[in-house]
């Protein structure tokens, strides 16, 4: 979690140099396709805070916009570690575990679909608000325990059975898009209409907050620093 808070501030300091690096400006496209891939950080909040940590993750998606209308679908993938290494509290009348963790590193996979409206594009930054729904599905390992006397006569813990569990929620996802153009070019898209294309690059700034129908009073707010690639189409003149 250090490692990726270290890279999102070493992203975020080259802000001012890319702001002033080039002249380009956001045009303003009837219709465009394109993608983001990047990486960035979860912090789970409320309820959510006892049953995970936060954790690094990995996000990418496909983007298209009408005008300064967006739609964007994503998907992210994330190994938060569990507090609680016996978390449905299984013991046996001693006292004793009987399910732990087989994994520190559970999985968690999120898939959103977004829509949002460009309501300030300025030089070469555009800023979207964004709103959409989440579905996030996590899943780990339990160990389930049983003891037993060794050679010695003294009880030690072993392995009965590995079981899989998941829990998937559904939700809501708010976030503002901050794209910093980082250049656009015009390249060869051949087609009976005989048209070019326009490919814009952007760094994208995403703060985000999900919550979860399932959860009480919890929710997980994060940030994510993508490369965004759209391409539009254009007539020839």
């Amino acid at each position: 979690m250090k490692r990726t808070i270290l890279i999102l501030l070493a992203l975020l300091s080259l802000i001012p140099a890319v702001l002033h690096a080039q002249q380009n400006t956001f045009s303003l496209p009837s219709f465009g396709i394109g993608f983001h891939v990047g990486v960035g950080g979860m912090v789970p909040t409320g309820s959510l805070a006892d049953e995970l940590k936060g954790t690094a993750l990995f996000n990418g998606g496909l983007d298209v916009e009408s005008h300064r209308l967006k739609f964007r679908a994503d998907i992210s993938y994330a190994q938060p570690s569990l507090k609680k290494k016996n978390p449905y509290d299984v013991y046996d009348d001693q006292g004793r575990d009987l399910q732990l963790n087989a994994t520190s590193n559970p999985t968690l996979l999120c898939f959103s679909g977004q829509v949002g409206y460009s309501v300030w594009r300025q030089g070469k930054v555009s800023v979207s608000p964004m709103v959409g729904f989440t579905e996030s599905l996590l899943s780990w390992n339990l160990n389930d325990i049983k003891y037993e006397k060794d050679d010695d006569g003294e009880e030690r813990p072993l392995i009965e059975n590995v079981t899989s569990k998941r829990k998937s929620r559904f939700g809501w996802t708010v976030s503002v898009d901050v794209d910093i153009k980082l250049h656009g070019k015009l390249v060869d898209f051949p087609s009976v209409n005989d048209r070019q294309s326009h490919y814009t690059s952007s760094l994208r700034i995403s703060p985000f907050v999900n919550i979860l129908s399932s959860s009480s009073g919890g929710c997980c707010v994060g940030l994510t620093v993508s490369y965004a690639g759209m391409l539009h189409t254009l007539s020839r003149e």
